[in-house]
């Protein structure tokens, strides 16, 4: 039995771990912990604020009203070089006055509509990095979900152990009250026993860690949940096309690219606006009058900055350039993650191999056992080769749930990296 601990030890520190429900019950357990990760609630507080950046861009296009007023004192006001009989003018040096200006856009080339899509397309950048953030939950969760179900496993392997151990005792007692056996034999049995039950408290406290773990990550209580092992069958281990959310955020920054070299087009158009602008004051229009007088002002006005021409050659080439960069880190992305692919196909292919001779093997192990069984009664060996031989089967029990699980494991990890979802 010596070397039963340092197998349960490394089978629990091996982080290729075993399912915990069913394939759909891990798929919940997934749901819940994206759903409970603080960092979801990104997701809206990135639409509102695309909410409200529309609505700002949208206010372009709303009449816009400017209010002012002015009070001054002139050291010389407007004289006529002569008189004119009948006519006197004089116009204070005291001169107040208010006005609104009422400006409405006519037209701004494209400015508001590319504005607002520029605004989507960075939500959506958002949005899709914000994808690419937390798409490591679901390994996280996988492997912690898995890991409980390789414990109960180990559990189970060391309930039988530990019951085949206690009706050898039996027998042990009976046969060394009959003078037929030595204590010394039976001293060893109850060692074994007492290996396996420091085994079993080791392996609850992992569990009860595991789901603890996994409670955290969910927001949800799952001490009492009892946890199901799905067929291993239920997986699909092909490898198919890539589908993860960093090619979502490679289109999303492209298109958020070809925007802004929308952009630097629509800059360069005019704009026409309508003026409407009323006022009173002293003097009004009339600059003779010394009279308040209410007035009023109205055309159309068009802007034409030309420094634009001066960039766009340059500015649309780093737009090329960022462009350029974007394609290569796909491109990057995408030799990379088929790479891993393959890494991983090769590894379910050999958990696979190995799969199939743990039947055999454990098969022998359970038919060696049993002649020992009986050659140690009859004498022919001793109470350690028996142990020793009680301790390969087990092992092989063990190494099979092992190599199950590895195999598991492996689907997912080939899953979680060309992005196809259980």
């Amino acid at each position: 039995m010596k070397s039963c601990k340092s197998l349960f030890i490394t089978a629990i520190a091996i982080i290729i771990v075993q399912p915990a429900f069913s394939q759909t019950d891990l798929e919940r357990c997934i749901q819940l912990a994206y759903d409970n990760y603080p960092q979801i609630q990104e997701y809206n507080l990135i639409e509102l604020t695309r909410k409200y950046d529309i609505s700002n861009a949208t206010t372009a296009w709303a009449p816009q009203l400017n209010v002012s007023g002015k009070a001054s004192w002139q050291s010389v006001v407007v004289e006529m070089p002569f008189d004119i009989p009948g006519m006197k003018f004089d116009i204070p040096h005291d001169q107040y006055g208010i006005s609104a200006d009422l400006t409405q856009q006519i037209w701004d080339g494209g400015a508001t509509s590319v504005k607002r899509k520029l605004v989507d397309a960075g939500a959506d950048v958002k949005s899709r990095q914000l994808d690419v953030n937390l798409y490591s939950i679901r390994s996280r969760v996988q492997n912690i979900y898995l890991g409980i179900n390789l414990i109960d496993r180990q559990l189970s392997l060391n309930e039988v152990l530990s019951e085949s151990l206690k009706r050898t005792l039996d027998e042990m007692e009976s046969m060394v009250e009959n003078g037929v056996a030595y204590a010394s034999d039976r001293d060893q049995i109850k060692v074994s026993i007492l290996s396996c039950d420091q085994q079993k408290i080791a392996l609850q406290t992992d569990r009860k860690a595991y789901v603890q773990m996994l409670s955290m990550l969910t927001g949800t209580d799952m001490q009492n949940y009892s946890f199901e092992e799905p067929e291993v069958d239920a997986y699909n281990a092909s490898y198919g096309e890539i589908s993860r959310p960093e090619l979502a955020l490679y289109d999303a920054q492209s298109k958020q690219i070809d925007l802004q070299k929308h952009q630097l087009n629509v800059n360069l158009s005019p704009r026409l606006n309508l003026n409407l602008q009323a006022g009173y004051g002293r003097p009004g229009l009339n600059m003779l009058s010394g009279k308040f007088d209410p007035y009023f002002v109205a055309g159309l006005k068009m802007q034409w900055n030309l420094g634009g021409f001066y960039t766009i050659r340059n500015d649309r080439r780093k737009s090329d350039a960022e462009a350029s960069k974007v394609e290569l880190a796909r491109k990057s992305f995408l030799l990379n993650t088929s790479i891993e692919a393959l890494e991983k196909q090769s590894e379910i292919e050999k958990a696979a191999d190995v799969m199939r001779r743990d039947g055999e093997i454990i098969s022998l192990r359970q038919s060696i056992r049993e002649t020992a069984e009986n050659q140690y009664k009859e004498g022919v060996i001793k109470m350690n080769d028996y142990l020793s031989l009680l301790d390969d089967e087990f092992n092989a029990r063990l190494n099979s749930d092992i190599h199950i699980i590895q195999y598991i494991m492996a689907v997912l990890d080939l899953q979680n990296t060309i992005g196809i979802e259980n």
